[in-house]
This record gives structure tokens, C-alpha cells and sequence, in this order.
């Protein structure tokens, strides 16, 4: 697991006991550990790494890296770093890259850099309790009786750098868009039937002309290959659909719902 501390110690100790995590590496920053900051963010570091060893029923391996947390094209080249490294020393290791804790530069950072290493799954983790109470709130993120926040002043802002990743075929969502609401209103999600669909809804690339009476059966046989190779091999490859066994037919995954929940809505 990849994870940044800064104020934070649940957010990233909590992660490695639900996903029995057995080594991860820490990013933080301390630039000048004498000084009063320093020993501040250093506390939290340092408290971090105790409550993983404390908690943990695995031996945990601890790596600390010490970078500028605030800075994006920093946090990307040392996430990314550690993530190709793990997964060239383990090709099949579980690599998992938390999003909550630190700094909004490392959560942009990290969330890109998982993207960019196959089989790297990221996570975020809400949180279900604060530490400050309700009736103390004003006394910590009030000035003068006005909201402020835990930030007072900002530096100017600094533009991200660009990172372009595609977004999924328009087709490939559009058609399983038409399997999953097939599947919810119990219609037929055979080849034929879905080929129709897809036909019908112009998500349907291959010559689509009308053929002769005496050659229909060979058409849809023709068609029953190209939907397994245009689209259920290609769903199956991304993870968006699997097979249920007991009723023998294709189902979209979660990961699937998220993106014909997300692209092409229009």
C-alpha cells in the first residue's frame, strides 16, 4: 500500500488492518525535523507507523519516503516510482494506493499514478468520526465569530501539469449500457438479441446491410462472432462484466455500473 501522512493516523492505519496489508510505504515530509513544524508532522509520522505495528496481526515492512508532499509533479514521479517498482520485484502482488490522507497534490497525483500501473487498485475512506466535537468547532476553524477553517492564508495557486488519459470506447459503454438495462428489465441478452439492440441504437460498427432470406442464418452466426470479440471479450478483458455460472449468461460488475454510470450519459 502507498499512503501520505500529514495530520492524519485512522486514515492510513485502518486501511492496512481491513486489507491485511504486509508491507507500505509511507510518504511524508519533514523539512527541517528540529524545528518545531518539523517535529510536529514527524509526531504524526512516527505515531503512524507505531499503530500499524501495534494493530497489525502481520509483520508489517514499513518504507518512509521524505518528499515535498505539496507539490504534484513531485508526489506523481515518487507514487508512480514505487508502484512500478513493487510491481516489477512482484508481478503479482496486490497493490493498493489510498487517496484519503495528505495533501490534495498527493491525492491527484496518486489517483493518476494508479491509472497508469495495471492492477493497481485505489481506494478512498470516508470519515465516520471526528476528532474535534460539534460544540467545539467554533473554537477551532472560527475567527472573530466567522468560519474560516483549518487554512487561514494560501500561497498562489500553481497550474497541475497535464496528463492526458483516454477516456473508454464510446461504443463499448454505449452497448453495455444496453446489456445491463436488458438484464434489469429481464429481457433477452443473447447474441441475437443484443446485436438487434446494439444495431438499433447505432452502437453497431460491422456492415449492418440486409442480406438475403436463404443467408440470414449465416448472418447471425457471422454476428454472434464479431459481438464476442467486439464486445464481450473486450468487457471481460476491462473487468466490466463476468459470467454467472448458474444462469449462464453475462452480468455487468460494479466496476461496470460505475462507468456506464459515469461516460457517454447523454
Amino acid at each position: 500500500m502507498v499512503a501520505c501522512v500529514t495530520f492524519e493516523t485512522s486514515k492510513v492505519v485502518d486501511p492496512v488492518l481491513f486489507y491485511d496489508i504486509n508491507k507500505i510505504h509511507i510518504i511524508h515530509y519533514v523539512k527541517d525535523p528540529s524545528s518545531e513544524n518539523g517535529k510536529i508532522y514527524s509526531s504524526f509520522c512516527e505515531r503512524t507507523k507505531a499503530l500499524i505495528s501495534e494493530k497489525s496481526r502481520l509483520n508489517v515492512e514499513i518504507e518512509t519516503h521524505n518528499e515535498y508532499v505539496s507539490n504534484f509533479s513531485v508526489m506523481l514521479r515518487t507514487v508512480l516510482s514505487i508502484l512500478r517498482s513493487e510491481r516489477e520485484e512482484n508481478p503479482d502482488c496486490d497493490l493498493y494506493v489510498n487517496i484519503s490522507s495528505g495533501t490534495s497534490e498527493y491525492a491527484a497525483a496518486s489517483a493518476i499514478a494508479a491509472m497508469m500501473v495495471p492492477d493497481t487498485v485505489a481506494f478512498s475512506v470516508g470519515t465516520k468520526e471526528y476528532t474535534v466535537p460539534t460544540d467545539k468547532i467554533k473554537d477551532v476553524y472560527f475567527i472573530d465569530g466567522e468560519p474560516v477553517g483549518l487554512t487561514k492564508l494560501t500561497y498562489d495557486p500553481r497550474i497541475l501539469s497535464n496528463y492526458t488519459i483516454e477516456m473508454p470506447e464510446e461504443h463499448l459503454v454505449r452497448g453495455l449500457r444496453i446489456l445491463s438495462d436488458r438484464s434489469e428489465k429481464n429481457l433477452s441478452v443473447t447474441s441475437g438479441k443484443m446485436v438487434d439492440a446494439l444495431k438499433q441504437a447505432n452502437v453497431w460498427y460491422r456492415d449492418a446491410t440486409p442480406v438475403k432470406e436463404d443467408r440470414k442464418s449465416t448472418q447471425r452466426q457471422t454476428e454472434a462472432v464479431y459481438y464476442q470479440r467486439d464486445f464481450i471479450a473486450k468487457w471481460l478483458k476491462k473487468g466490466w462484466i463476468a459470467k454467472d455460472e448458474l444462469r449462464g449468461r453475462y452480468i455487468v460488475t460494479d466496476d461496470g455500473r460505475d462507468v456506464i454510470q459515469t461516460f457517454y450519459l447523454e
